[in-house]
C-alpha cells in the first residue's frame, strides 16, 4: 500500500472508491470557479472516456473466438481503441490481463502481442517519457506471465524469444519456483543476449551513435547469466569476441566484460577446439589500428581513453597469462612505449605484463633498451632507420633524463612504503594508498631500483653528480624506509655500487657525499635495517643541500657532517641548534629543519623519535612565544597536522600534550593569520577523524539531530555504540564554535573541512550523551550554538556562493540585533571589495586563461554544495537559548500542542525563522531528489525548536515563502517512491510514520493560523482516527484523507469543500454496490479500500449536523 499523491491532471471519476481518489487529488489547487465548472462537465468526460474504453473492451473480446494466428488489421485495431482510450489507461490494462488470464491456451501469445503493440504505439506517439501503458503494464507483469505461460508447450519457444529486455527480471521471478523452467528461460536469455549484441556490433559500427548504454547493460546481465562454458555455443562466442574487437575496441565496457568471460569459456586451458583461440584474439587485439593510438598516446592526448588503455591492458595481461606462446620481444617496444614508470593502474599492469614476459623466458636484458615512454618508441625508429652498425645503446644520462624532477621529489615526498617488490600469492596484486590524491604523479621503485641497480653496474660508466641531481639517490635512499625487506635490499645494493662509483669520480661535491654515505654507512649497526622516514628525508634534504653551494644551509650541514662520524639514527640530527639558531639566518635555519619534520613524520615510529627527544613541547612552547611570527606558527601547525594522521601521535597529543588548549589560545588572538587559520582548520579535521577512527560514520550528510534522535532509531537489540569521552568531545566542540568567529577569512575548501568536521562533532556528541543517559551517568550539558554562530556560518556559506537575498536578509537581521560580528564582516566586506578585486587579479598567474578560471570556479562550486548536508546537520542541533533552561529531562518531548511556552530572546525568534526558510529552501529547491531521512531530521527539529515558541510559529506562517516551501515538501513527501521489492514494505512502514509526523505538524500549524472550523476539524480528526490506537491499514487511509484537507485548507480556503465532495462521492460508490454481482466482482479490488470507506461514512455521519448532504 502507498501513500496517495496530488495528480496534476483530472481525468474523471470511475465506478470505484480506489480509482475514485487517484482522480480527485487537486484539491487544494482548484478555486471556488474551477469547483463549479468541475461539476458542470464532469459527466460528460466520464461518459466519453467510458464509452472509448467499452469500445475498446468489445474490441479486444472479439478475439476471444478466433484462432490463432490473429491478423495484422485486427491487432492494429485494437492497438488505436487502447489509444484512444488512454485517458482511462488503467482500465484498459485491466481488460487486457482479464483477457489474458480467461482467454485459451491458444491465445495467451496474441495477448501478449496484443501487450507488446499497445506499448509500441504509445512510446512511438507520445515519446518513452510520457508513455503511461509500458509501467502500468509492468507493474503486476509477474502474474501477468503466469497466466502466460499456461499456453500450450509449443508456444513456449516463442513465448521466450518475444520478451522485451526490462521483462526479464519479472519472468526470472515467476519461474524461481520451477528450477527445470528457470535454468532453460536463462539459457533463451543468455543465447538471445549474445546474439543482439553481436547484431548491434555489426549494423552499428560506429562507436559513436551506438546504442552503447542499452549494450552495457546487457552485458552487465551476461556476465550474470553465464555460469558454464558450454552455456554459449563456439558459434555463438566466436560471433561475439570478433564483432566486439573490430566495432568495438574503444568500449572499455566490452574489454573488461571480455576478460571476465575468459576466465570462465577458456578455465586455465586453451579451451575448446571450436572456440576462437587465444592467440588469435591476441593478434586481434594486438594488430588493431586503434592499439598502437591507444596504447602510445599521451595522457592529454587520450582524454577518454584512459579506461580504455586500462581495460585494453587487462585483457592482454590476461590473454598472456593463460597463453605464453603469444609472448615476443618484438612487442616490448609499444609495451615499453606505454608505460610511465608510475603507480597509476595501468603501469602497474604494464609492470605486471613486463614481468610476464620474463617469466616466460623473455628478459628485457636481452631487448638491450631501458627506456620507456615516447622515448623508447623514438629510440627504437633511430635503431631501425641507422642499422645495428651505427646504433648505440641509451647512456645513463639518457636514462637519468627521462626522470621528471617534479614527479620525483612527489615520489620522495609521497613514497610508497607499503609497496611491495616481490608481490606475495593470493594478495592484491594493484597497490593503493588513500593518502595519495594521483598515484599517477608517484614513480613505481619496483621499476627505479632495478632501473637503477643496472645502470650502476661495475662495467657502467655513471655520471654520479647526475644521479643527485635528477634525486635518483634520493629516491634510493627513502627506500631504506620500506616495510618490505627485499625491497630495502634492493636499495642497498644500488647504494653500495653508487658508493663504488663515488670513490672512483671526479667532481666538485663529491668528498660531501661521500662522506654522507660513510657516515650512513657508519651508523647501521644491523643488516638490513629499516631507518625511520624522517631520517631518510634529512639525509636526501642534505645530499641535495650539496650542489648548492651559494645556499646558507650549504655552510650549516657540512659544518655539521665534519663534526660527526656517525649517523644516530634515534635522534632528529642538529635540532634544536638549528631550531634555536643565533646566527643571523635563524628564520632559515628553522625554517629548513620544520620542513624536514613536516616532509618525514609519516608513521608511529617518527612519532616516537620525536616524542622521546621532547620536540613536540619545544615546538608548542616556542609557538606562544613573543619571539615566533605568524609564518613560524603556520609552520609549526602544518607540523602537527602531519603528526595528526599517525592515530597514536593524535591521541597522545591530545590527550597528555593538550593540544586543544593550545590550539584555542592560537585563536583567541586578536589578529590571526588566513594562512594560520587554514592550517588550524585542516589540523582540527585530522585530529578529530583519527581519533574518532571507526567509532561512527563520517560520510557527507550523516546526521542525527540529536541525542534522542539516535535513540529512537536505534534498533532494538543494538548494542552501545563505542564513544569517545564527554570530556574529549567537548574540548574539539570549543575549539570548533571559537573558529567560528574567524570564517571570514577562510576558503571554499577550508570551509568544506571545517563544517564536515563541526558536523561529525555535534553528531557524535550527540551519541555519547545518549549513551551517557541510558547508563544513568551524571552529565554536563556541552557547549551549545548559539544564535550569533549560527548566522556567522550561514553568513559565511551565503558569502561564498554569492547569495545575495540571504546576504540582504543577514544583513538586516545583524542591523537590526546589532549582530558585531555580521556587522563587522558586512563593513569588511564593503571596504575591502575593490582591493580584493584587484588583489586576486594581480595574484592570478598570467599564464592562466579562461578555461583555468571556470575549472577554479566549478571545483569551488562543487565544494560549496558538499557543505549543503553538513550545515543542515549542524543547524538541527541549534535550540533557542530559552529551551535549556527548564530543567527537564532532555529525553522527554517538547509539549507540541501548548504552544505558550517560555519566550526566547527576538534574536532567536529571527534565526529560527531564517533557519527554517533556509532548511525548506535547500531541501526544496537544491535537491534534485527527495531524501525521507534529512526532511524526518528536519521535521524533529522544526517540531521541538518552532513549534515550542508561539512567536516563532507567527513568524514562520506571516512568510509566504515558509509557507509555500512547506507545502511542496509535504506534496514530496506524500508521494510514492520506487522501492526496491526486497526493501519495499519496510521502507513504506517507515514512510508512514514519517507522513504522520508530518502532517501532526501541519495540524498544528493550520491550528496556529486559526483557518480551520472547530467542528468540522475536530471531525476530520476524529474520523481519520488521528492520535489514536488504530491499525496500519486505517492509518494509511486516514493520512490519505488528511493530506487532501491539508492542501485545501492550506491553500486558503475557507471550507474544504472539493474534500466533502470527494468523501461523498466514496460515500456513494459504497452504496450504489448493492447487487450480489457487483459486490463479487468489485470484492478482490476493494479489499484495500474498505478502510477509507468506513473513514467516510463515520466522517458524514458526524458532519450530518454540520454540512449539508
Amino acid at each position: 500500500m502507498v501513500i496517495p499523491v496530488i495528480d496534476k491532471r483530472i481525468h474523471g471519476l470511475a465506478t470505484r472508491a480506489d480509482v475514485c481518489y487517484e482522480y480527485i487529488t487537486t484539491a487544494s489547487w482548484l478555486n471556488h470557479h474551477a469547483l463549479l465548472t468541475y461539476k458542470d462537465n464532469w459527466s460528460a468526460h466520464q461518459q466519453i472516456s467510458m464509452d472509448s474504453v467499452n469500445a475498446f473492451n468489445l474490441e479486444l473480446f472479439a478475439m476471444i473466438d478466433m484462432k490463432p494466428p490473429i491478423s495484422r488489421a485486427k491487432m492494429m485495431s485494437v492497438t488505436k481503441s487502447a489509444i484512444k482510450a488512454i485517458k482511462l489507461y488503467k482500465h484498459v490494462v485491466q481488460i487486457v490481463e482479464k483477457f489474458i488470464k480467461k482467454c485459451k491456451p491458444e491465445l495467451k501469445v496474441p495477448g501478449l502481442y496484443v501487450v507488446d503493440s499497445i506499448v509500441r504505439q504509445s512510446r512511438h506517439q507520445f515519446g518513452v517519457d510520457k508513455d503511461v501503458y509500458g509501467p502500468r503494464f509492468q507493474k503486476n507483469f509477474t502474474q501477468t506471465f503466469q497466466n502466460l505461460y499456461l499456453c500450450p508447450h509449443d508456444d513456449k519457444f516463442e513465448l521466450r524469444s518475444s520478451f522485451r529486455w526490462e521483462l526479464v527480471d519479472p519472468i526470472s521471478a515467476v519461474l524461481s519456483v520451477c528450477p527445470e523452467e528457470l535454468e532453460v528461460w536463462r539459457m533463451s536469455v543468455l543465447s538471445a543476449a549474445l546474439r543482439w549484441l553481436s547484431s548491434s556490433y555489426s549494423h552499428n559500427r560506429d562507436q559513436d551513435t551506438a546504442p552503447l548504454t542499452q549494450e552495457d547493460s546487457i552485458l552487465n546481465r551476461l556476465t550474470v547469466l553465464l555460469t558454464f562454458p558450454e552455456d554459449i555455443t563456439a558459434a555463438g562466442w566466436n560471433s561475439f569476441v570478433k564483432a566486439g574487437l573490430k566495432c568495438r575496441y574503444r568500449d572499455p565496457n566490452f574489454l573488461s566484460t571480455l576478460n571476465r568471460m575468459l576466465d570462465l569459456m577458456y578455465g586455465g586451458s586453451e579451451g575448446s577446439k571450436d572456440l576462437v583461440p587465444l592467440p588469435t584474439i591476441h593478434m586481434m587485439a594486438s594488430s588493431h589500428s586503434l592499439f598502437l593510438p591507444i596504447m602510445l598516446g599521451d595522457e592529454e592526448d587520450l582524454s577518454g581513453n584512459t579506461q580504455v588503455k586500462e581495460a585494453l591492458v587487462s585483457l592482454l595481461l590476461s590473454l598472456v597469462k593463460r597463453s605464453p606462446a603469444v609472448c615476443n620481444s618484438s612487442h616490448f617496444v609499444v609495451l615499453l612505449g606505454g608505460y610511465g614508470a608510475t603507480l597509476s593502474t595501468t603501469d602497474q599492469k604494464l609492470f605486471l605484463l613486463l614481468q610476464e614476459y620474463e617469466r616466460n623466458g623473455i628478459s628485457l636484458v636481452d631487448f638491450q633498451c631501458m627506456l620507456w615512454g615516447p622515448a623508447a618508441v623514438e629510440h627504437h625508429k633511430a635503431r631501425r632507420s641507422l642499422g645495428a652498425s651505427l646504433w648505440q645503446q641509451p647512456s645513463s644520462e639518457d636514462l637519468l633524463a627521462l626522470l621528471s624532477p617534479d614527479t620525483m621529489i612527489n615520489t620522495i615526498t609521497h613514497f610508497p612504503l607499503q609497496r611491495r617488490i616481490i608481490l606475495q600469492e593470493g594478495k592484491e596484486l594493484i597497490f593503493k594508498d588513500e593518502e595519495v590524491k594521483d598515484l599517477g604523479s608517484v614513480y613505481d621503485p619496483c621499476f627505479l631500483l632495478p632501473l637503477f641497480s643496472a645502470m650502476l653496474q661495475p662495467e657502467s660508466v655513471i655520471d654520479c653528480l647526475k644521479f643527485v641531481s635528477s634525486h635518483g639517490l634520493g629516491v634510493t635512499m627513502v627506500s631504506l624506509s620500506s616495510y618490505d625487506p627485499k625491497l630495502r635490499a634492493a636499495a642497498y645494493q644500488v647504494l653500495a655500487s653508487y658508493l663504488h662509483h663515488l670513490e672512483a669520480a671526479r667532481f666538485r661535491e663529491k668528498r660531501q657525499l661521500l662522506y654522507l654515505l660513510n657516515m650512513v654507512k657508519n651508523g647501521i649497526r644491523q643488516q638490513n635495517l629499516r631507518m625511520p622516514f624522517l631520517l631518510t628525508t634529512y639525509i636526501t634534504k642534505v645530499a641535495q643541500q650539496m650542489l648548492k653551494p651559494e645556499d646558507h644551509m650549504y655552510v650549516v650541514v657540512n659544518r655539521f657532517l665534519l663534526s660527526h662520524q656517525c649517523l644516530d639514527f634515534r635522534r632528529v640530527p642538529e635540532f634544536f641548534k638549528l631550531f634555536y639558531s643565533c646566527d643571523m639566518e635563524h628564520k632559515v635555519e628553522r625554517e629548513w629543519i620544520l620542513s624536514v619534520l613536516e616532509e618525514g613524520l609519516t608513521d608511529r615510529h617518527c612519532y616516537e623519535l620525536l616524542d622521546q627527544q621532547g620536540i613536540f613541547q619545544t615546538l608548542l612552547g616556542f609557538c606562544c612565544s613573543p619571539l615566533c611570527d605568524q609564518h613560524t606558527r603556520t609552520l609549526i601547525v602544518r607540523v602537527l597536522h602531519q603528526a595528526g594522521r599517525v592515530t597514536k601521535a593524535a591521541y597522545n597529543l591530545t590527550k597528555d600534550h593538550g593540544l586543544l588548549t593550545w590550539v584555542l589560545q592560537l585563536l583567541e588572538r586578536r589578529h590571526v593569520d588566513q594562512g594560520l587559520l587554514g592550517a588550524v582548520v585542516e589540523l582540527l579535521h585530522v585530529l578529530w577523524f583519527t581519533n574518532l577512527g571507526q567509532k561512527e560514520s563520517h560520510g557527507e550528510g550523516a546526521s542525527s539531530s540529536s541525542s534522542s534522535t539516535a535513540k529512537e532509531d536505534k534498533p532494538q537489540g543494538h548494542s552501545t555504540p563505542k564513544v569517545l569521552p564527554l570530556p574529549f568531545i567537548n574540548q574539539f566542540l570549543c575549539v570548533a564554535i571559537t573558529i567560528i568567529r574567524h570564517l571570514r577569512l577562510v576558503k571554499a575548501g577550508q570551509l568544506s573541512l571545517y563544517l564536515q568536521t563541526l558536523s561529525s562533532i555535534l553528531q557524535h556528541c550527540g551519541t555519547a550523551m545518549g549513551v551517557h543517559r541510558e547508563a544513568g551517568w551524571l552529565t554536563l550539558r556541552p557547549q551549545a550554538l548559539s544564535s550569533q554562530d549560527a548566522l556567522a556560518l550561514l553568513h559565511r556559506w551565503s558569502t561564498l556562493t554569492h547569495n545575495a537575498p540571504l546576504l540582504s536578509q543577514l544583513q538586516t537581521v545583524a542591523e537590526k540585533h546589532k549582530v558585531k560580528e555580521l556587522l563587522g564582516s558586512g563593513r569588511e566586506k564593503g571596504r575591502g571589495r575593490s582591493f580584493s578585486v584587484q588583489a586576486r587579479f594581480n595574484s592570478r598567474p598570467k599564464d592562466q586563461g579562461e578555461e583555468g578560471e571556470v575549472e577554479r570556479r566549478e571545483e569551488e562550486k562543487t565544494l560549496l554544495e558538499k557543505c549543503i548536508p553538513h550545515l543542515r546537520n549542524i543547524f538541527t542541533h541549534w535550540e533557542p537559548a530559552s529551551l535549556a533552561c527548564p530543567p527537564s529531562s532532555p529525553a522527554s518531548p517538547p509539549p507540541s500542542h501548548d504552544l505558550h511556552t517560555p519566550l526566547s530572546t527576538p534574536l532567536a525568534n529571527t534565526t529560527a525563522h531564517l533557519l527554517t526558510r533556509w532548511f525548506l529552501n535547500s531541501l526544496v529547491e537544491e535537491a534534485s531528489t527527495y531524501e525521507d531521512k534529512r526532511t524526518v531530521h528536519f521535521l524533529r527539529w522544526f517540531q521541538k525548536t518552532v513549534l515550542s515558541h508561539r512567536f516563532i510559529v507567527d513568524l514562520v506562517l506571516a512568510d509566504p515563502a515558509v509557507r509555500l516551501d512547506l507545502l511542496r515538501l509535504y506534496h514530496q513527501a506524500c508521494e510514492p517512491q520506487a522501492q526496491p521489492q526486497a526493501q519495499a514494505q519496510a521502507q513504506i512502514s517507515s514512510r508512514v510514520e514519517h507522513v504522520q509526523l508530518f502532517t501532526n505538524i501541519m495540524i498544528q500549524l493550520l491550528e496556529a493560523r486559526g483557518c480551520t472550523e472547530s467542528d468540522l476539524h475536530r471531525a476530520v480528526l476524529t474520523a481519520c482516527s488521528l492520535g489514536t490506537t488504530c491499525d496500519d491499514q486505517t492509518t494509511k487511509e486516514g493520512l490519505m484523507l488528511l493530506s487532501l484537507y491539508i492542501h485545501e485548507m492550506w491553500s486558503g480556503a475557507k471550507s474544504p469543500e472539493l474534500f466533502l465532495n470527494h468523501v461523498r462521492v466514496v460515500k456513494e460508490i459504497q452504496g450504489s454496490l448493492g447487487t450480489t454481482d457487483q459486490k463479487k466482482k468489485s470484492k478482490r479490488r476493494s479489499q484495500t479500500h474498505t478502510g477509507l470507506r468506513t473513514i467516510c461514512s463515520d466522517l458524514l455521519s458526524g458532519l450530518q449536523s454540520t454540512v449539508a448532504p
